[in-house]
C-alpha cells in the first residue's frame, strides 16, 4: 500500500522543480526558430522557440524588448539570453528572455558579454579606477576616422565653445579587421608622447559588426593602460561598448565628448567671477580672523599693565563723550530746523512786526482801550498811538468825511 503520509502535494512538487530549474538555469543562451509570436498592448512578447525536434514557451517583457534594434517575427532564427522559469499555476516551464539577436550576429553578443564578465571581474569598470577629466585642457586628442562624420562633429562644437583649444587628430581605422589593433597603437601614441591632456576615442553608428573593434580585448587593454583620460564616444546614444565601459568617461555621442570637455567663454568667465568672488571672501575672512586675534592679543597684554588698562578705559571714555556731544548738537541743530518755521510763523504774527511794517495802534484814554473806529473817540478828546518807535499823546479835532 501507498503512505499517504510520504506523498507531497502537487504545489509542493511543482515548487521543488521550480526551484531546481531556475538555480540551474539563471543565465543561459539559446538559439532556435520563432513561431507563434505575439506582441501583446501591454508591450509583452510571448511566443515559441523551436527547432526540428523540440521546442519552448518564451517571453520578453517590455522592460527588455523595447530596446530591441530588429522586428521579431515568425520564422526569423534567434540566439536569446535569458533565465528558465517555471509557471506554478499551469505547470509548464519557459525561458524569460533579456537579450535577443538575430542569429549570425548572436556570437558576437557571447564575445560581447565573455569579455565584459571578464574585465568586470577583474574590477576593470570600478569608478575609483577612472581618471578625472581635465577642467580647463588646453590640447585635445581625438582618435577616429579621418573621413567620417564623427570628426567633422568634434571640430564643428570645439571651434564654437573652445576655439582656443588644439586638437591633435590621430586618424584611425574604426571599422574591419586591424582596427582594433590600429585604435590600440593610437592610444599608446598619445600616452609615449604625452601632449596632449585629454583623449576623445570615437566614431558614428553603426551595425554591432561596425563598431566590433571598440569592443575587442586589444583597445579595452590600451584604454586601462592609458596615462591621460578618455572619453569613449562610439555610436548613437543607445550603442554602449566596452571602451564606454573601461573609458574615464562615457558619452553618448561624438558631439556630446567634444560638449563635455569644452567649457565655452562664456563658462570660463562665470567660473573665473566665481573664483574671483571667493578669493575675495577668503582674504576678508582671513583679515576678520586676523584683526580678532590681534584684538585678542593685544587685550591680553593690556591686562599685564593696570596702567595700560586705566588708559584704554579712558581712551574709551573720552570717545564716548565725543560722540555724546556730538549726537547732542546733532539732536540740537535738527530741533531748530524743525523750530524755524513756527518761529518764522510767529514772528510775521507778532503786532510788533506789524507795527514795523508802518502801522500804529491807537488807545482810548484813560482806560487804553483799542480804538476800532472814529466814532469810539469825542472831538477834543485825548487818545494815545503807539507805533514801533514809540508812543505819543493827540487829540481829535473832527472827523473826517469820506469824499
Amino acid at each position: 500500500m501507498t503512505d499517504a503520509a510520504q506523498s507531497i502535494t502537487v504545489s509542493e512538487l511543482t515548487a521543488q522543480i521550480k526551484n531546481n530549474l531556475e538555480a540551474k538555469f539563471d543565465n543561459i543562451w539559446i538559439s532556435g526558430e520563432i513561431s507563434n509570436f505575439n506582441h501583446y498592448g501591454s508591450g509583452h512578447m510571448y511566443f515559441t522557440l523551436k527547432d526540428d525536434q523540440a521546442e519552448i514557451k518564451a517571453v520578453m517583457f517590455r522592460g527588455y524588448n523595447q530596446y530591441l534594434r530588429f522586428k521579431p517575427e515568425d520564422g526569423m532564427q534567434v540566439l536569446t539570453g535569458g533565465r528558465i522559469t517555471v509557471y506554478e499555476k499551469r505547470g509548464y516551464y519557459q525561458i524569460s528572455i533579456k537579450q535577443m539577436e538575430p542569429s549570425g550576429i548572436g556570437t558576437l553578443y557571447l564575445a560581447f558579454e565573455a569579455l565584459k564578465n571578464k574585465l568586470a571581474e577583474e574590477g576593470l569598470f570600478d569608478e575609483e579606477k577612472k581618471l578625472s577629466l581635465p577642467r580647463f585642457p588646453r590640447k585635445i586628442g581625438v582618435i577616429t576616422s579621418k573621413f567620417g562624420a564623427a570628426v567633422q562633429d568634434i571640430f564643428q562644437v570645439l571651434k564654437r565653445r573652445a576655439p582656443f583649444v588644439e586638437i591633435v587628430l590621430r586618424p584611425a581605422q574604426v571599422q574591419g579587421e586591424g582596427a582594433a589593433q590600429d585604435i590600440a597603437n593610437a592610444i599608446s601614441e598619445f600616452n609615449k608622447f604625452k601632449d596632449v591632456d585629454v583623449i576623445i576615442l570615437g566614431r558614428g553608428g553603426g551595425s554591432l559588426e561596425d563598431l566590433w573593434p571598440f569592443n575587442e580585448e586589444a583597445v579595452a587593454c590600451a584604454i586601462i593602460d592609458s596615462k591621460l583620460p578618455i572619453i569613449s564616444a562610439v555610436g548613437h546614444e543607445t550603442d554602449f561598448s566596452i571602451s564606454d565601459m573601461v573609458a574615464d568617461y562615457r558619452a553618448p555621442t561624438p558631439s556630446a565628448a567634444a560638449e563635455i570637455i569644452s567649457l565655452s567663454s562664456t563658462e570660463i568667465q562665470d567660473y573665473l567671477n566665481g573664483y574671483e568672488s571667493r578669493i575675495d571672501n577668503s582674504i576678508s575672512n582671513l583679515l576678520e580672523r586676523l584683526w580678532q586675534k590681534l584684538d585678542d592679543l593685544y587685550l591680553r597684554h593690556a591686562k599685564r599693565k593696570p596702567q595700560d588698562i586705566i588708559d584704554l578705559q579712558n581712551k574709551e571714555l573720552t570717545n564716548l563723550f565725543s560722540r555724546f556731544v556730538k549726537a547732542m548738537m546733532r539732536s540740537r541743530e535738527l530741533e531748530n530746523l524743525k523750530l524755524m518755521p513756527l518761529y518764522e510763523k510767529l514772528t510775521a504774527l507778532n503786532p510788533k512786526s506789524i507795527l514795523e511794517r508802518g502801522y500804529s495802534v491807537a488807545f482810548k484814554l484813560p482806560e487804553r482801550k483799542i480804538i476800532r473806529s472814529a466814532s469810539d473817540v469825542r472831538s477834543d478828546q485825548d487818545f494815545e498811538l503807539l507805533t514801533a518807535k514809540g508812543a505819543f499823546s493827540a487829540k481829535k479835532i473832527k472827523d473826517i468825511k469820506e469824499q
